[in-house]
């Protein structure tokens, strides 16, 4: 039994690496014969980490030569469907999708899909989900925007699979008080404010503050330069998905812009302040009762450090995470488990 999985794999970012640690763990549950071939921006670094095959995304005569020897096309995580970061993503894993009908099926994996700001990003999203057989997406807000754009497929609402992965097993809390930050390139003058805020924390609460990286391609260098501004601090780029894990479960608490460097935190039961720089992230802080500070030019000081002390000083803050994040575990199975009933196992 073959399954191909298309994503934004092998381009450095721990995030999706993690979605697909997550995806990989979950499918072996359900069907341990099976053998994943992995679309990658860097086969050879996918199959070191992963462990599994994986061919070019780029490479078309491999990528149509491994969906038709597929059962099972997985499509995600991830947000592969938006045309915030790039208008290309659509065109790009539309294009996949038209491919994927060479195999015998083709599931949409717990995706977050949107925001899709152009007409020609609706068509293709609304033709790539017509190639899927089930759809099964992470959150409400998107199959709100798939249904609003017409898709008559049965949709399913999830969750992210990286909530279906387990923490590291180093009792309720951490070694030592930290106060996490994970921040991502992003236009704006919301470093400044953060830094301050985050020095005002850090003086009511005595923590150290520890920078982690998460896509250092994209991030090291505004990591650095928090780092500059907070001086003491640390900064750690972890190797690998695991290695972010265990970066999230050293800290207290996590103030975070991207998406899965929330979704570890909260996997680790440290509750979070996010950065809400994207839609995703509103949602998640929304489902997880968190609080959401905007990275724009309405960033202040004293709003980060009021939201950090107020997390910090909370007693209840880490057991609620962790209760919340316990029960998205069943749903970050649940794709798993529709691959199964697609292959009739």
């Amino acid at each position: 039994m073959r399954i191909a999985v298309l994503g934004y794999y092998g381009f450095g970012n721990l995030g999706d690496e993690a979605v697909l640690w997550a995806m990989r763990t979950h499918l072996a549950e359900r069907l341990p014969n099976a053998k994943l071939c992995v679309l990658s921006g860097d086969p050879e670094g996918t199959q070191a980490m992963h462990g599994v095959d994986a061919v070019h995304r780029g490479d078309l005569r491999a990528v149509a030569k491994a969906f038709r020897s597929a059962d099972l096309v997985c499509s995600g995580g991830g947000s592969l469907f938006q045309d915030v970061t790039s208008w290309r993503s659509p065109v790009v894993y539309a294009a996949l999708h038209e491919l994927s009908r060479l195999a015998r099926h083709t599931l949409v994996y717990a995706q977050g899909v949107g925001p899709l700001r152009r007409p020609l990003s609706r068509w293709l999203t609304r033709r790539a989900m017509d190639a899927a057989e089930r759809i099964t997406l992470r959150d409400g807000d998107s199959a709100a925007l798939l249904r609003r754009l017409g898709i008559r497929r049965p949709i399913e609402v999830t969750c992210d699979p990286v909530f279906g992965l387990q923490a590291p097993s180093r009792g309720p809390e951490p070694r030592t008080l930290l106060i996490g930050v994970s921040v991502r390139s992003w236009p704006g003058v919301w470093l400044g404010p953060l830094a301050r805020g985050l020095q005002e924390a850090q003086r009511q609460t005595g923590a150290r503050v520890k920078v982690v990286c998460l896509h250092p391609r994209a991030d090291l260098e505004v990591s650095r330069q928090l780092v500059e501004r907070l001086e003491p601090a640390d900064l750690v780029v972890p190797g690998g998905p695991a290695e972010a894990l265990e970066a999230m479960d050293d800290v207290t608490l996590l103030v975070g812009m991207r998406l899965h460097a929330l979704i570890l935190a909260a996997v680790c039961g440290r509750p979070f302040v996010a950065l809400a720089y994207d839609p995703k992230v509103t949602v998640l802080a929304r489902t997880l009762g968190a609080p959401v500070l905007p990275p724009d030019e309405g960033l202040t000081g004293e709003a980060v450090s009021r939201a950090v002390v107020s997390v910090w000083r909370d007693p209840e803050a880490a057991p609620r995470t962790a209760a919340q994040a316990a029960r998205m575990r069943p749903l970050a199975r649940r794709p798993a488990e529709v691959a199964a009933e697609l292959l009739g196992v």
